[in-house]
């Protein structure tokens, strides 16, 4: 998915492609504008109870059946910590309390985020169901994993397997 625009959002006018503040980028001659896109940026919940992980099977693509974190995008007007917590309970329909920060991942995959933000959780209230793009829900131990998607994802559970995961 590109993100480069054809028209100026401001005057309407035709994009070109500029060398504009040290690198090539659309710009609009007519109004005299740059245009900066900022980075999409998602978050990602790791949750244990026991000795098992909770994960959710994609329902929609990218990764369409396959197995992930619960995860979504950041919005404009929320704290990340925040989309967190909304997207495990929309994933899954748990509640959940943010532990701590486990890593910052650039996009290395086919997901739609260009910065990924890890926090570690802990459910607090609910049973999983799955909910808005999961097609299921479920806790797998180490030894039986399901297909993973995603870059993030798969650090972080490789992680838990080989006992690195510091939550």
């Amino acid at each position: 998915m590109t993100r480069i625009a054809k028209f100026c959002a401001l005057c309407g006018g035709p994009l070109v492609m500029l060398r504009h503040s040290g690198r090539v980028r659309p710009y609009c001659s007519a109004c005299d504008t740059p245009v900066f896109f900022d980075p999409k940026v998602a978050v990602v919940v790791f949750m244990e109870r026991g000795d098992r992980v909770l994960l959710i099977q994609r329902a929609i693509e990218p990764g369409k059946g396959k197995w992930a974190l619960p995860a979504g995008f950041v919005d404009h007007d929320e704290a990340p910590e925040a989309a967190a917590i909304r997207e495990v309970f929309e994933e899954t329909r748990l509640t959940a309390r943010i532990g701590r920060l486990l890593a910052v991942y650039p996009n290395r995959d086919e997901g739609l985020a260009d910065i990924v933000i890890a926090y570690s959780a802990t459910v607090i209230d609910g049973e999983a169901k799955a909910g808005d793009d999961a097609a299921d829900v479920g806790w797998f131990k180490r030894e039986a994993l399901p297909p993973l998607v995603f870059y993030p994802s798969i650090t972080l559970i490789n992680a838990w397997r080989a006992g690195a995961l510091v939550r």
